[in-house]
């Protein structure tokens, strides 16, 4: 095969390593350009009718000054400068100073920024001789055991000063998710079409509608609008909310076999294995229900309880805190048997023996406190004697409330320095992480190694914190419910909308939200552009949570924002970015690796052909196939993505643009036309010359057209006629089928397809198809130089990136 089908596989390796908002373009700025309209009829108005928007304006504004908030004053000149490099080290929980009014939170507590800045704010009230302790004591100028941290006459002294000032009258500026058009100013955007393409591929798996682009043609942005709210109603959507979790939960380690049933105590469930033939039980099952089950549905349905239940708060509209605060948990018919569940009020299964069927319903004898009392999540996230269920408290920070409650303390402790008393009840040290986990570690009492419901008879340890929520103790009463009552008490926590929107994000960009910076000494030379970005995302986050907070606490409005928001739609540059620019928005933009889950979607949304062997599971679907080689997890011993592409993963690319070049061209050839995925102008039977050598015309502008299409279906670049792209792929098509007419003619290789790149068959209902459908040879050399041009295209950073 010609050479040239391979040069983007290093380009894949290359600049996926260093991709970011920058890119790697492939061609002058017209890549992006609207194609001009042609006589034939479009089979896709996404391709030859994208939506054309405007270019977003820079702001007229810039030679005015810019607003800066009271709030973002406090950030940049107080908090980053004065409060975390000179005060946090005492003035913190464990700190000299955890008696006083001025305790800060540390940056790894979400939220630690509004919360200061209003302990600060009530500080700053308290006046001698009618002047701010805030300034009195740091100056010197009254008692502080501190010291004196500067004097008079420096500018810290100056900041605080001013921000004192303006807390009497504080200073809100007019900007719409923390940016006033100046962070972004430089970025070009991705239009309500192209928007609407990502988010389809993404959260569906699937490419928009004729319908959808029509629509979105005519009405642009309020369109998108509409679209975005009926595809978070659709199925893809909850698809994508498990996917999303179970990369925290892990939970589908428990799918294999009967692991997940493993996990169950038969003293609790002695119907755990009803479906098996050597059941001893009293239960008299269903012999269709069992004869179905085998072990595979019942055992699913424990795996993915605690997703389960995500689902259904999701695709009910029902608040988002009822992932924790549901007093029930979700069944099908097989685990209900499992169980011995019984539905809520009014439920009932509409296929009785639907696997996928999932209902709200309460275990006898359980205190259900939504995922949290879950078998599957209690077993992985497991305890022991000396752990006392810190590990699970330490987890529930993370995913809940976005904390990680190690980043409390310096690590690694000096273990000469340890030697108080049970120091993690008095040891600064210890405590500092302890006093805010063991608490909620005592809240999971009630729940044995095994995930079993076992209130302990003499109490919780007493040589711990007594359970509870920060300060807030447990009532005597709740101790057999604790859970439960943990679970109001995060889901009231401001932090738990933070929490859902950083998975939110990351699920959608790829990104990690942005980091406070910390610079100790003074010496981190990109400091204020990650400052600044750090502030624009926050004010973003804020607005978002805001909303859902107002909004009944519905996950669908987290995503609907960060879908409309700069950070998922910037698309390119408009110009060389400076040093700065790239720190500032290097985590800006469509540059994001695709997850073994979202490219194997993608491949079959754009091909219609998935990439497996004889039809069996997908190859990026399976660990013991390209899964785990492209990045994937196995939930098990695997469980952080890759998201840099190594070599391993450029040969994975260059072995599926291959592969499912092979199998999906003739398949797509045999198709009517108006149903095709990737030919709708030309047939195999198109030719670029005669015998003789000469062009012939109709076929030539065809075949063109069809590159020219393939460019935008798979790539999403709308391409004028004469673009060197365009240019180089022709010239690939060309050369390939040259070359391979002159292999022909000299018996090197044969007119015959090998079978994978055969169509023999309907791909939908797996039936023959009549003789003179079947595409089983290639006697012109026009199937293997298109699989040529689609290996080219597919092995392009672009298709496995979004």
């Amino acid at each position: 095969m010609n050479s040239r089908v391979f040069r983007h596989l290093w380009v894949v390796l290359v600049c996926s390593v260093v991709m970011t908002i920058v890119g790697c373009d492939q061609g002058p700025a017209e890549s992006s350009a609207e194609p001009t309209s042609t006589e034939t009829t479009d089979p896709n108005p996404e391709i030859s009718n994208p939506s054309e928007q405007p270019a977003e304006e820079t702001s007229e504004s810039t030679e005015e000054e810019a607003c800066v908030s009271t709030k973002s004053f406090f950030m940049q000149r107080v908090w980053a400068p004065i409060l975390s490099n000179k005060c946090m080290m005492c003035h913190n929980a464990q700190g000299e100073a955890k008696a006083t009014k001025l305790v800060l939170m540390s940056p790894a507590i979400t939220g630690f920024l509004d919360m200061n800045y209003q302990t600060v704010k009530d500080v700053a009230a308290y006046q001698h001789n009618g002047e701010s302790v805030l300034l009195l004591k740091p100056s010197g100028q009254i008692a502080h055991k501190g010291g004196q941290l500067f004097d008079v006459d420096s500018q810290d002294y100056a900041d605080i000063e001013e921000f004192v000032r303006q807390l009497e009258e504080p200073i809100e500026c007019e900007e719409v998710g923390g940016d006033d058009g100046s962070f972004f100013a430089d970025i070009d955007m991705l239009d309500a079409t192209d928007t609407w393409r990502k988010a389809t591929l993404q959260l569906a798996g699937r490419r928009p509608t004729a319908e959808e682009i029509s629509y979105l043609n005519v009405a642009g942005e309020s369109a998108l609008d509409q679209l975005i709210d009926q595809l978070l109603e659709e199925e893809g959507y909850i698809r994508w909310v498990k996917e999303t979790y179970n990369d925290l939960l892990l939970t589908d380690r428990y799918l294999p076999g009967t692991d997940a049933i493993d996990l169950l105590s038969m003293q609790d469930y002695p119907n755990a294995r009803w479906f098996e033939d050597d059941y001893m039980g009293e239960l008299e099952a269903d012999p269709t229900l069992t004869a179905m089950a085998g072990g595979g549905n019942t055992n699913g349905a424990v795996a993915r309880e605690a997703l389960e239940l995500i689902a259904h708060v999701v695709r009910n509209g029902l608040p988002f805190t009822e992932i924790l605060t549901a007093a029930y948990t979700v069944v099908n018919p097989y685990s209900q048997v499992t169980y011995g569940a019984v539905l809520l009020d009014g439920e009932t299964f509409k296929d009785p023996y639907d696997p996928n069927d999932f209902r709200p319903a309460v275990v006898p004898g359980v205190p259900h406190a939504g995922l949290l009392t879950s078998p599957v999540f209690l077993n992985r996230f497991p305890t022991t004697d000396t752990n006392r269920n810190r590990h699970r408290a330490r987890m529930a920070f993370n995913f809940f409330l976005a904390t990680d409650v190690l980043k409390l303390a310096e690590r690694p402790v000096d273990p000469t320095a340890i030697v108080d008393h049970n120091p993690t009840m008095f040891n600064p040290q210890c405590t500092v992480c302890h006093a805010t986990i063991d608490p909620v570690a005592g809240a999971f009492q009630n729940w044995s190694a095994q995930g079993r419901y076992l209130p302990p008879e003499e109490g919780w340890y007493p040589d711990m914190l007594p359970p509870g929520y920060g300060e807030t103790l447990i009532p005597a009463t709740e101790n057999g419910k604790s859970l439960r009552w943990l679970a109001k008490e995060m889901a009231s926590d401001s932090r738990f909308a933070t929490a859902a929107l950083h998975i939110v994000f990351k699920g959608l960009t790829g990104q990690e939200p942005a980091q406070m910076p910390i610079d100790e000494d003074g010496t981190m030379v990109d400091y204020d552009a990650r400052l600044e970005t750090f502030e624009i995302q926050e004010a973003l986050f804020e607005s978002l949570t805001s909303a859902f907070n107002e909004g009944g606490k519905d996950h669908r409005i987290l995503v609907k924002g960060v879908i409309l928001s700069k950070w998922f739609r910037a698309a390119a540059p408009r110009e060389e970015l400076t040093e700065e620019d790239k720190v500032r928005l290097r985590d800006v933009g469509t540059a994001r690796l695709l997850t073994p889950e979202l490219l194997d979607r993608k491949i079959v949304t754009v091909t219609g052909t998935r990439w497996a062997h004889n039809n069996g599971t997908p190859y990026l679907m399976n660990e013991n196939q390209m899964m785990i080689f492209f990045g994937g997890i196995n939930s098990d011993d695997i469980t952080k993505r890759i998201t840099t592409p190594n070599g391993l993963m450029a040969s994975v690319v260059q072995r599926m643009s291959t592969e499912v070049a092979c199998m999906s061209v003739a398949r797509d050839f045999v198709r009517e036309r108006p149903n095709r995925k990737l030919f709708p102008y030309a047939d195999h039977t198109f030719m670029p010359e005669d015998e003789n050598g000469f062009a012939i015309p109709g076929a030539v502008e065809a075949i063109y057209e069809n590159i020219r299409y393939l460019h935008g279906w798979l790539l999403g670049e709308w391409l004028p006629y004469g673009h060197v792209d365009l240019e180089e792929t022709y010239s690939l098509f060309y050369d390939t089928w040259v070359e391979g007419r002159e292999a022909l003619d000299a018996g090197v290789v044969s007119n015959n397809l090998i079978g994978t790149c055969r169509a023999e068959k309907d791909q939908n209902s797996g039936m023959w198809l009549p003789a003179e459908q079947r595409i089983t040879a290639d006697p012109d050399y026009t199937v293997r130089a298109w699989q040529a041009v689609l290996t080219y295209l597919m092995s392009d950073y672009r298709f496995i990136y979004e």
